[in-house]
């Protein structure tokens, strides 16, 4: 429940992967608990995407978010993230425009935080201020293995990078990308005016 209160929708899959990761507990399959949250009134079919659900009524939104997401793709880091902001983007009055700007070049930056992550969790802090959206996102690196790292298509081209580079410049107001070495992180930080 409070994954729904939190803002997240995703498929039966999602919410076993997110809840693993909360728990620290392998849950399999979250169809039955789902199933049952549905019974109950509590959460519902999403009535635009099919296979997804969400939370039937109000969540909770506090106005500063800070948690935490896997590094590891198999627990849908990007969808809880992604689901989570669009509801507390929507929320806090955001139009579908600024909503669906911020969602995609998030998504981008989010792709890229797991991508280059050591797979430890990524640290993911947002909040709006003076209707500008602010959001960091923090992620520990993994070393660099050139010969590795482009056989596991990490580098298939730079147009593909440099593609994700364009979306988040494109649709954030600022940007920045620092990379502190010495202790192996890299924070992602971009702004929004609210409209």
């Amino acid at each position: 429940m409070k994954l729904g209160r939190d803002g997240c929708q995703g498929t039966a899959k999602d919410f076993a992967a997110w809840a693993s990761f909360a728990t620290g507990q392998t849950i399999a399959d979250a169809g039955p608990t789902l199933q049952l949250l549905i019974g109950q009134g509590i959460f519902k079919s999403h009535p635009d995407i099919e296979g997804e659900f969400i939370l039937s009524g109000p969540i909770e939104v506090k106005e500063r978010q800070e948690y935490l997401v896997s590094g590891n793709l198999r627990e849908s880091p990007i969808q809880m993230v992604r689901s989570r902001l669009e509801s507390y983007l929507r929320f806090h009055g955001g139009n579908e425009d600024f909503v669906m700007d911020v969602s995609i070049a998030t998504t981008e930056a989010m792709e890229n935080a797991v991508k280059y992550s050591d797979h430890s969790p990524i640290s993911i802090r947002y909040s709006i201020e003076n209707h500008v959206f602010h959001i960091t996102i923090t992620n520990r690196l993994s070393e660099v293995r050139l010969e590795k790292d482009i056989e596991a298509g990490k580098y298939t081209s730079t147009t593909t990078l440099m593609r994700g580079m364009m979306v988040m410049v494109k649709l954030f107001d600022e940007m920045d990308i620092e990379i502190k070495e010495e202790e192996k992180i890299a924070v992602f930080s971009a702004q929004k005016k609210l409209t």
